[in-house]
């Protein structure tokens, strides 16, 4: 698993919610998964879907993870987190069977060859698909190593298809939107 350097004196973007890391100028390793986890998150705070109900309210919003899992724990302490006052629950999927009831859909690198037959699956639902390999273009956010920094580009054309708002300042902190 490659680990991501951040220096702890910087607080991270608000992508990363403002969290303070420390006080001292060392560098901290930071797993990459668990890195990728933190931007999962922070892409469901700071995104708007159509149509979320009363019954959403109480259900909360579904972040899943199609195919084989590496986040290990890095998702589990997601599990029950606040996301703009409902409440987070993480799915592993294997196949295509409810996707559709995502919000979000991280397609790992194992279903990425099969990008094109999930967004027609999931057609014009709203779920906001994200995936970390350029085999999976069309994904409405694509992660990717920049050297030791986790970057990540924005396809406005997708999210904009599916209904989902992404705020400013995810479009801000993103290397490219198209």
């Amino acid at each position: 698993m490659k680990r991501l350097y951040l220096p702890k004196l910087l607080l991270l973007p608000a992508l990363l919610a403002g969290a303070c890391l420390s006080s001292t100028v060392q560098a901290q390793a930071v797993p990459e998964y668990a890195m990728k986890a933190s931007y999962l998150y922070n892409f469901m705070i700071f995104a708007d879907w159509p149509g979320l109900d009363a019954q959403t309210q109480i259900d909360g919003l579904t972040l899943c993870v199609l195919g084989q899992d590496n986040f290990g724990e890095a998702l589990n302490n997601l599990e029950g987190k606040n996301v703009n006052g409902r409440r987070l629950s993480v799915i592993r999927m294997n196949g295509m069977a409810g996707i559709k009831k995502c919000q979000l859909l991280f397609i790992t690198e194992q279903e990425a060859p099969n990008m094109q037959s999930i967004l027609k699956y999931l057609a014009d639902a709203p779920v906001l698909t994200v995936a970390d390999t350029p085999v999976a273009a069309g994904a409405a956010i694509l992660l990717s190593l920049d050297g030791k920094r986790l970057v990540f580009d924005v396809n406005i054309q997708r999210a904009k298809k599916v209904g989902i708002t992404l705020s400013s300042k995810v479009l801000q902190l993103a290397r490219s939107t198209n």
